[in-house]
């Protein structure tokens, strides 16, 4: 088992489940607000706390220690505190770890998540290398799911071909980054095929920006290797459906429209169409949807 991270305690405090479950919802208060510093402070305090309640009772605290650990990986992740960040991942799939081993699917997926989380963790410091590894891993655990409950694991599959198409990016190795790609946008069109009819037009619009977005990457991935064509065909693609997005929802879509344009712009300077690139420019500038 993974030792508990050890911390010395600041402040006296109430040592009971209740306490900690009180500095665990003001610390998601507090990261709301994005007062994310003082969260860090309360999610180490009910750390403390259930670091204790578990060696008094694996079984009863296990679950509720691995979330806190998750709530204070995240919110390190987000202050830039990568190495410290992965630690707390990795005492959550610790004690996952039993379950997991067992055949659980819900714990199967609680360390497939947090293996992502711990290929962030490695990908925000420009390690790709050990961020494939886990998310690799990852994968391995989704698409054993994927047999079991597909439409709930093709979200996750997807996430996992993002992230290590993003990767390959790191490495440079475009081409692969284009195969990930690919699947990515694969799933995302299935999934919008098979909920076009039943799906609200907040989730169909979130599927879409998943999709544009995709586009708008292996688009880049096209770009970093030259083939200006293939690399033109994507950001296009992804430009009409941010056009469309941004049409119904300005204020949520606008930035990622603009974005795409100055994407084109460069593209087409790239490809020496001074037309096309001041068209595009002129398009980010004014926002013309």
């Amino acid at each position: 088992m993974f030792e508990f991270i050890k911390s010395k305690k600041t402040t006296e405090q109430e040592d009971t489940p209740e306490a900690a479950r009180r500095l665990m919802e003001e610390a998601e208060s507090y990261n709301e607000n994005d007062e994310t510093k003082k969260a860090e402070k309360l999610y180490r305090k009910a750390y403390e706390i259930y670091a204790g309640l578990y060696k008094e009772d694996p079984q009863l605290y296990r679950d509720e220690a691995a979330g806190c650990c998750e709530c204070l990986g995240d919110t390190l992740q987000s202050l830039e505190k990568y190495q410290d960040a992965y630690e707390h991942f990795a005492i959550a799939v610790d004690l996952y770890h039993d379950e997991a081993e067992s055949g659980s699917p819900k714990y199967r997926e609680l360390v497939a998540d947090d293996y992502c989380n711990m290929g962030d963790t490695y990908f925000f410091r420009s390690r790709y290398e050990d961020a494939e590894k886990y998310y690799m891993r990852a994968l391995e655990i989704y698409e054993a799911l994927y047999t079991q409950e597909p439409e709930k694991f093709k979200e996750d599959i997807a996430y996992c071909y993002d992230c290590l198409a993003k990767a390959q990016s790191g490495f440079e190795n475009y081409t692969s980054a284009v195969e990930y790609y690919e699947k990515v946008i694969e799933i995302y069109a299935e999934i919008l095929a098979s909920k076009a009819e039943t799906s609200d037009e907040a989730e169909l619009n979130g599927y879409n920006d998943d999709l544009a977005a995709a586009y708008s990457d292996i688009g880049y991935a096209y770009s970093c290797t030259k083939d200006y064509e293939d690399a033109e065909h994507y950001y296009l693609m992804a430009a009409e459906l941010y056009k469309k997005l941004a049409a119904a929802d300005r204020d949520e879509y606008a930035d990622s429209l603009a974005s795409q344009y100055e994407d084109l712009a460069a593209l087409y300077e790239d490809m020496e169409k001074p037309e096309l690139q001041k068209e595009y420019a002129v398009k980010a500038k004014n926002l013309d949807i």
